[in-house]
């Protein structure tokens, strides 16, 4: 875990970067490219391509090998990362974050999979505090490293960054991917001193690696997998719709640069990177979870209703980045302990994969609400996504953390 770990947190921190980078460089890449009216493409296409192929690149996985489908993910990422620069117009840029979308799928179910096959539900939330913070690093600081890479060089620079990051972190992965098995079967069924991810997942039963399904239809029937799987998409609607439409509206409305709108989301950073270790501790220690699920969920709805009153300000930038950082890796958490371990590889792609749908539909509605320039009906339309999350957060059942990964 020790090897494994750090090459996740770099995939992670390249997947989530490049969903809300788009924010702060959308003023300059519609200025060079033109298409202001199809600005909205350039986050709706990556987030709806890495959405849809979440649930199928953790299949390809458990038929292929987890190792080896990440290092394919990974360079279908860097692919199109290299087209994103090159893009002369709207279109061709559009359809480069598809194929950058297409490869962050498989980045993100592999990083949230490896970690629940590795790590006990009693001890995992000392490690997605860590990958919560680098999840929150990289929703903030997006925009901020767009913002300033638009500002010192151009806009192309922001998604160009990828291909000298994604070598070293793709380097990383195939080193450790030759050791440690990033594959669920191999975490329960291939001794430690033997295991490696391409022979691991052969070791699968020939019924399972048969089956088609992608989502088991008993686990329609586990109470906290149904409500997580709602709350996953209420999470991701408010916070993809925060990051990405508070910078631009202060580059419209204020005259704030793209670096300094950036440089604005630094409370809600804090914020989060703060409440995701915190969280993490207390639930560790405790083994409780309840309560943390509803004060995230209400500090999240506080602060959208803060900035949909009194418009945006650092106190409810603050306050939503407290509640998204307790629930970044919580809600996976939470769908994890409630299936069987054999059912965990469905529960930890659910999460990332319902939370993007969320946000796609998000970022749509909220871009259709702000039409006319004011935040107000955008951000009152996601308090009531959020007050709506409170409520299913409070009808989650607590269960005992587990204290094997069996």
């Amino acid at each position: 875990m020790r090897t494994v770990f750090p090459s996740l947190l770099v995939v992670l921190l390249l997947a989530t970067l490049d969903t809300t980078l788009t924010g702060t460089v959308a003023p300059a890449l519609v200025a060079e490219l033109g298409g202001g009216a199809r600005v909205g493409l350039v986050v709706i296409a990556y987030a709806t391509a890495s959405t849809l192929t979440i649930p199928l690149w953790g299949r390809a996985g458990d038929l292929r090998g987890h190792g080896r489908i990440l290092l394919v993910a990974l360079a279908v990422f860097l692919l199109g990362s290299a087209c994103c620069g090159a893009a002369r117009d709207m279109a061709q840029l559009v359809a480069a974050r598809t194929v950058q979308g297409l490869g962050a799928g498989g980045l993100m179910v592999g990083v949230v999979t490896v970690v629940a096959t590795l790590v006990p539900p009693r001890e995992r939330p000392r490690y997605q505090g860590y990958v919560a913070a680098v999840t929150a690093l990289a929703m903030i600081g997006g925009p901020l490293a767009g913002g300033w890479l638009t500002d010192l060089v151009s806009w192309r620079l922001a998604y160009l960054i990828n291909l000298p990051l994604g070598g070293v972190a793709f380097a990383v992965l195939l080193h450790s991917a030759r050791r440690t098995p990033p594959a669920a079967a191999s975490a329960r069924r291939t001794p430690p001193a033997a295991a490696n991810p391409d022979n691991a997942d052969h070791s699968l039963p020939a019924e399972q690696r048969r089956s088609l399904a992608i989502v088991p239809l008993r686990l329609l029937g586990v109470r906290n997998f149904v409500l997580t799987g709602l709350l996953a998409p209420l999470q991701g609607a408010v916070m993809l719709s925060a990051v990405t439409y508070l910078p631009l509206h202060l580059q419209r409305h204020q005259g704030v640069g793209a670096a300094a709108s950036g440089m604005l989301l630094l409370p809600l950073l804090g914020a989060s990177v703060a409440a995701s270790f915190a969280a993490g501790r207390l639930i560790s220690a405790t083994g409780r979870y309840k309560l943390v699920l509803v004060a995230g969920t209400s500090l999240t709805a506080a602060g959208a209703a803060a900035v949909a009153l009194t418009g945006v300000s650092l106190p409810a930038m603050a306050t939503i980045g407290l509640g998204g950082g307790m629930l970044m890796q919580l809600v996976t958490l939470v769908a994890q302990n409630s299936v069987p371990a054999a059912d965990v590889g469905v529960a930890s792609g659910a999460g990332p994969f319902l939370r993007q749908l969320g946000g796609v539909a998000g970022v749509a509605l909220t871009g259709a609400l702000y039409e006319t320039g004011s935040l107000g009906p955008a951000f009152a339309a996601l308090t009531a996504l959020a007050a709506a999350a409170v409520v299913v957060a409070c009808l989650i059942e607590e269960l005992p953390l587990r204290a094997t990964t069996g």
